[in-house]
């Protein structure tokens, strides 16, 4: 996941270059982002939790 989100958010690729560049389909590109994604926010859910109990 971690080239794919570099590429897209960080060098501001389309969906398109990621895609030629890393010879994946387009479809490949959109998943790997959205597991990534949704993995980020699994991961900081705990502490986002834990920040909001602690500013009530």
């Amino acid at each position: 996941f971690r080239v794919v989100v570099l590429m897209h958010y960080f060098e501001e690729l389309p969906y398109r270059d990621i895609a030629e560049a890393l010879d994946i389909p387009i479809g490949t590109v959109m998943s790997r982002l959205s597991r990534a994604k949704k993995r980020l926010r699994d991961l900081l859910a705990p502490a986002l939790n834990s920040q909001e109990l602690s500013e009530s």
